[in-house]
């Protein structure tokens, strides 16, 4: 099973920039055509939309995985172990709660997308493909969240501060400087 987990992440990473890079050259050649040959494709805006929505939450999902999302933590610092690793616990249990909320939603919007027929104007494909990102990312960081929740409880429980720079993995030791 970690052999899967490595993979997956791989694949993620790997997306992602794959992603940002064609999102970029994308962009410079509508520039260009736009610019200098007074030609604009039409699907471009549509396509960048698109893979803005699966960037986004493709890289909500991996800052879960490695702990860059932004936290106001002054006052949980401050407070003593145990209970500290609690209130984390329940922060990071209300946001699985919450992705698993979006996930069904998004999810459910598919599929009436799915259902009617929906087709996205200018690419001409239809449209829960570029909405499925929403809730396939929205299940993983509710996935992620529920064990970053775990590890939080544990060590409440166990009221040591074993953790390093990453909540969900120790992979994290080798990306800090």
């Amino acid at each position: 099973m970690p052999l899967l987990i490595k993979i997956f992440n791989a694949i993620e990473e790997y997306a992602l920039g794959m992603t940002l890079l064609l999102l970029a050259i994308y962009s410079c050649i509508q520039v260009f055509t736009r610019y200098v040959l007074s030609y604009s494709f039409t699907s471009y805006e549509e396509l960048a939309r698109y893979s803005c929505i699966f960037i986004t939450f493709l890289g909500a999902s991996l800052a879960i995985k490695y702990s860059t999302h932004f936290a106001m933590t002054g006052v949980v610092e401050r407070l003593p172990l145990r209970l500290r690793e609690l209130t984390t616990a329940l922060v990071w249990l209300i946001g699985a709660l919450f992705f698993f909320v979006v996930a069904y939603y998004g999810f459910s919007q598919c599929l009436k997308d799915m259902k009617y027929g929906m087709i996205a104007p200018a690419l001409q494909i239809p449209m829960y493909i570029p909405f499925l990102p929403i809730p396939v990312f929205s299940l993983i960081m509710g996935g992620r969240s529920l064990l970053i929740f775990r590890n939080a409880l544990v060590r409440a429980i166990r009221g040591k501060d074993d953790h390093g720079p990453g909540l969900l993995d120790k992979s994290n030791e080798e990306r800090t400087p």
